[in-house]
């Protein structure tokens, strides 16, 4: 009787995933704040002014997006992860020893056009080859990930760089994450089939290779996925969704701040936020397994929807203020693996790096707007309060774009 393998190398790309994740937190996620305000504060820039021209790198990273699926497509994510990595600590240690704008621009190009590279693009494609029934809930714990940054590098970036510099801290971080990569080149297996093993541990069966997309990969054109109806709603629902978390947790320490929070406390109560999180992207995730990615997606627009405009509804009140916005942060992490077990159950595990590609690039152009929003409304309005109240406004409508929208496998038109 042949031993059944172990699937103990399956259960480490969840690993590995949760730790690419947790660079995007630092970096891009709830990490993006303090960075800015460090650099501020280093500098002497404005931070309005530095958190808007955030969407001046996410539009000159867009082409990055494109490109980095293309290369997954042709080689797999394991050179992709390490390349931008090493690629995003090296500009971590230019950053450190900026002194103006132009070098933070930079580092926002560097920054935004590679976390495709490790995080979303990459690792959600290891993870709908290694993991197509169990993709919602396991995303939802690999995206826990940007959750687990708040308390622990974002808050090593916020103690720390008063005491031994912003410069070293991001010397620290840039070691750690060049060696992230590097050790990716021997951590990372593209495919189960590659070392013997099977999709979830399990043979497909013969409705499941077609409801997965099996193994070969089909022939969309980029102009007949971004012209459909399902295409479009895509790209803008799950765009403004994007915004929408990107926007509510960089926001959150001005925001905190403002309500005469320090900067160390308002650090810790993302932290605690983000606890809540780690809990809710799992939820969500489950969710997604149980009922279906589009009701799971629809539950989500709902929690921010109510969470957000609810925050801004109590914003004058002393705390109470931070109970819908919890409710909305609680499930924050969830966006990257819906956005992910979207195309997964609609295109198939082997179309998704290039059909990711093309509508995640779409979307991505949407949610590069956030930092630009973000400057803008705090400057006119003089207060971050709106800006959580705009969040639950698109937040509706991207719920109206979902529930218009079809979830259902479906092939290419030539297949």
């Amino acid at each position: 009787m042949t031993q059944k393998k172990s699937f103990l190398r399956g259960y480490s790309m969840v690993v590995h995933s949760f730790l690419m994740y947790w660079i995007y937190g630092t970096l891009i996620g709830g990490g993006l704040s303090v960075i800015v305000a460090q650099y501020c504060v280093m500098t002497g820039l404005d931070s309005n002014l530095v958190t808007s021209v955030n969407t001046v790198g996410g539009f000159l990273s867009v082409a990055m997006t494109f490109l980095i699926g293309r290369w997954v497509i042709t080689k797999g994510v394991r050179g992709i992860t390490a390349f931008s990595c090493v690629g995003t600590a090296v500009g971590l240690c230019v950053l450190g020893n900026g002194t103006g704008l132009g070098i933070y621009i930079l580092w926002s190009v560097v920054s935004q056009g590679l976390y495709n590279g490790y995080s979303f693009t990459a690792t959600n494609a290891l993870i709908a080859n290694w993991f197509p029934r169990k993709k919602g809930w396991v995303m939802g714990i690999t995206t826990a990930g940007m959750m687990a940054a708040s308390f622990t590098s974002v808050l090593f970036i916020t103690v720390y760089s008063p005491q031994i510099g912003f410069t070293n801290v991001c010397y620290i971080l840039a070691a750690v994450i060049a060696a992230l990569g590097l050790v990716s080149l021997r951590w990372i297996v593209d495919t189960p089939e590659e070392c013997g093993l099977l999709p979830d541990n399990l043979p497909l069966t013969r409705k499941e290779r077609q409801a997965f997309g099996g193994t070969g990969r089909q022939d969309w054109r980029a102009r007949e996925l971004i012209c459909s109806k399902d295409g479009l709603c895509y790209i803008v629902g799950f765009g403004l969704l994007f915004i929408a978390t990107t926007g509510g947790i960089t926001a959150f320490v001005p925001y905190m701040q403002e309500r005469g929070y320090s900067q160390v406390d308002a650090v810790g109560l993302m932290s605690l936020t983000s606890l809540f999180s780690l809990v809710g992207s799992f939820v969500i995730g489950v969710l997604d397994t149980k009922l279906g990615t589009k009701k799971a997606s629809l539950i989500f627009a709902t929690l921010y929807v109510v969470g957000y405009s609810g925050a801004f509804a109590l914003t004058g009140t002393e705390r109470l203020f931070l109970l819908p916005l919890w409710l909305a942060m609680a499930s924050g992490g969830a966006n990257a693996n819906l956005m992910a077990s979207a195309l997964v159950s609609q295109y198939g595990r082997a179309n998704y790096a290039s059909v990711w590609s093309v509508l995640f690039t779409g979307a991505s152009l949407i949610r590069n707007l956030c930092y630009l929003l973000i400057g803008a409304s705090a400057s006119l309005s003089g207060t971050y309060a709106r800006v959580y109240l705009f969040w639950g406004v698109i937040s509706a409508f991207s719920f109206v774009l979902l529930a218009l929208s079809n979830f259902k496998y479906r092939p290419a038109p030539r297949a």
